[in-house]
């Protein structure tokens, strides 16, 4: 499904990363081709056939080992739903990743791993496999970011052969303009040429002459960016209010079990990235897939980026989520 892949996620992801946010690709994989255009072409294949499910497992990426989806799976007694629960390893659960998949996908698919922690999946593994293959480094990071040209469903640029994120992107997307960078009062301190590269909350890898004013220690990180004019504002510390927000705003909102009316009045928490810890929340629905995400701790979430995932929970019940359209 390579040509699906590039249409619903590929292309969209460099589409956010134009328009100044930071994509959640693993999300978009899930939801439109894995458990997405793949199911529709099973279903389609199988119609004469009420008994078919897909079961996630193991397979090779280049140098890297994926063992499948880290995820739980039941049916509701009080529904007859499918719902997804949080695996047995915390560490590896997936259900953020899978939190935007249909009713559908989920009523069809069986999670082998379900009951597994990576480690004893290792030594289960070792087993059957040659140890080098058992024992290889995780898949991680993007799938499309790689040397092979075999998994490219169009021709890569003949200039970059190499893995680095920044070099990847400037292959197909036109250079950015220089970006100001400001300070929280409006001061512009500089011009930056990545800002495709920068990212909400992260680290900002600048020298310049107001980083004398940082105490000991200290560093700059991106509180805020924008293409329009390209710029975007630093703040001093890993600590600064600017990094924090108290509600965001999603749009392409999807309830697993399909229904749009929801009556959850407390106990839902949300997440904003894998393996953050889960901040009590309540949730708004603004109607056309909007849902407003109110964070119930006093501080606020650090790092709301736009164009990454949101997910929300009852306890080990992922319930559903969205794509950040802003921050509040």
């Amino acid at each position: 499904m390579s040509r699906e892949y590039w249409t619903e996620v590929f292309q969209p992801a460099l589409e956010v990363y134009a328009a100044g946010a930071t994509p959640n690709p693993d999300v978009a994989c899930n939801r439109e081709i894995k458990f997405g255009k793949l199911f529709e072409r099973l279903r389609s294949r199988h119609k004469s056939q009420e008994k078919w499910w897909v079961a996630t497992g193991f397979f090779q990426f280049h140098t890297r080992i994926n063992l499948g989806h880290y995820a739980r799976s039941a049916i509701s007694s009080r529904t007859g739903q499918a719902v997804l629960l949080r695996s047995k390893d915390p560490a590896k659960d997936q259900t953020f990743f899978l939190s935007q998949i249909s009713q559908h996908a989920l009523s069809r698919t069986l999670f082998p791993l379900a009951n597994w922690t990576k480690r004893e999946l290792r030594g289960h593994a070792s087993s059957y496999l040659p140890h080098q293959i058992a024992h290889k480094p995780d898949s991680q990071g993007l799938c499309f970011v790689s040397p092979s040209k075999s998994l490219t469903p169009v021709p890569r640029p003949q200039r970059s052969q190499g893995r680095h994120f920044s070099d990847f992107l400037r292959e197909y997307l036109p250079p950015p303009e220089p970006a100001i960078v400001t300070l929280e009062d409006g001061q512009v301190v500089g011009k930056h040429n990545g800002i495709f590269h920068v990212t909400i909350g992260e680290r900002a890898r600048l020298n310049f002459s107001q980083s004398q004013k940082l105490k000991p220690g200290e560093k700059w990180y991106v509180a805020s960016k924008s293409t329009s004019p390209p710029s975007y504002t630093i703040v001093p510390g890993g600590d600064h209010p600017m990094l924090y927000s108290k509600a965001l705003v999603a749009r392409d909102w999807r309830w697993i079990d399909g229904q749009d009316d929801k009556d959850y009045i407390g106990g839902i928490v949300a997440q904003i990235r894998h393996r953050q810890v889960p901040v009590d929340c309540t949730l708004q629905s603004h109607g056309d897939g909007n849902v407003r995400v109110e964070f119930e701790d006093e501080k606020g979430v650090y790092g709301v980026t736009p164009g990454q995932a949101v997910a929300v929970y009852l306890e080990d019940r992922c319930l559903g989520g969205g794509i950040i359209d802003r921050a509040d």
